[in-house]
Order: structure tokens, then C-alpha cells, then sequence
């Protein structure tokens, strides 16, 4: 374990100095995998022998918001997104028929619970002017309203809402399936 002197004393911090040649360690926004480097040096003050490491961020680094509006603005485009997917999605389950799957939409967060394939969570992120996704196949998402596409995007791939939820949900359902998110502001 690092000492907390020590720590603070690394001017650079991508390089961390540590006692064994592999260390892992977590902070409150990633957790780093330190591989060694080929540089050995004595601490200063004690005198033992370490290794000079650089440390591997395991997630990605943090995404700026992309959307850019009023926060009424924002409301209204995702309260109609939220709205829309909701409506659809519970006409796509009693279309479907089964009792062990269900939607629930209140407080600005839709729960899409699909039996054994899964929960979704998707949610409303005023602060960020965003739409979350947490979906069991692809994990977590931030979406940002994109005005010259008029729908919502994925903040790291591009990929709009609607697509995604289309494409996993027609995999696990077996049956095409199609929410009707395509133009967002045609929604509100």
C-alpha cells in the first residue's frame, strides 16, 4: 500500500512509485492496473528499493455534456422521449403476453423488466440535460439530445437511443420490434 506522503509527493500523476514490480489500486473514479516499467529507484528518505510504474485507467475518462439548450427545452424533448418509449414499450409487452415481463414509468425513470433477459433502466439526468441507459446487454449509456439529428445520441459511440433499444430488444424478443423514437421534437 502506498504511504499517503508518498503519494503526495508524485508530481506526475500517471506515474506511480510502489514497493512490488504490479500493483492495483481503485480511486472514487476508475480503478488503475499498475504495470512495471524497466526504471528501479531508492525512496529518498528510507532508502528502499522502488518501482517506477505507469498506471492503465481500466474506464475511460469522463465525457462533457454535448447538449447546449434550456432546461425547459430539455424537459419537454425528454418527457416526450420518456413518454413515447413507455407507451411503446407497454404496447410491445401486452402484444408479447407474458406476465413475467413489465414497465413501469414514474419520476423520470422508465424500469423495463424482461423476465430472465434483464432489467433496462433508463432515466432523465436534468443536471447533465441527459437521458441514461442501463441496459443488461451493453451496459451503461449517457445520452445527449443532437439537434441537427433531432434525437437522442450516445455521448461515446453515436448510437441513437431508439436504434439500441430496437436492436436488443428484438434480439431477446425474437420479433422485430420498433419504438418510434426517430424524431424527437415531432414528440414534443
Amino acid at each position: 500500500m502506498l504511504s499517503r506522503t508518498l503519494h503526495r509527493r508524485i508530481s506526475n500523476p500517471s506515474v506511480v512509485y510502489a514497493r512490488n514490480a504490479s500493483l492495483a489500486f481503485s480511486t472514487p473514479r476508475a480503478i488503475a492496473v499498475v504495470r512495471p516499467a524497466r526504471k528501479v529507484v531508492n525512496h529518498p528518505t528510507t532508502g528502499c528499493q522502488l518501482h517506477l510504474c505507469r498506471r492503465a485507467l481500466t474506464t475511460p475518462a469522463p465525457h462533457t455534456n454535448a447538449s447546449e439548450f434550456r432546461i425547459e427545452e430539455y424537459h419537454a424533448l425528454s418527457d416526450a422521449t420518456m413518454t413515447t418509449l413507455f407507451e411503446e414499450l407497454e404496447a410491445l409487452l401486452d402484444e408479447f403476453g407474458n406476465s413475467d415481463m413489465e414497465v413501469d414509468y414514474h419520476s423520470g425513470v422508465l424500469t423495463l423488466h424482461l423476465g430472465l433477459h434483464g432489467t433496462y433502466v433508463i432515466n432523465k439526468q436534468p443536471p447533465n440535460q441527459q437521458i441514461w441507459l442501463s441496459s443488461p446487454i451493453s451496459g451503461p449509456k449517457r445520452y445527449d439530445y443532437v439537434p441537427t439529428s433531432d434525437d437522442w445520441r450516445c455521448s461515446r459511440d453515436g448510437e441513437e437511443l431508439g436504434a439500441l433499444m430496437e436492436r436488443e430488444l428484438s434480439g431477446m424478443l425474437g420479433q422485430e420490434v420498433s419504438l418510434n423514437l426517430g424524431c424527437v421534437s415531432d414528440l414534443a
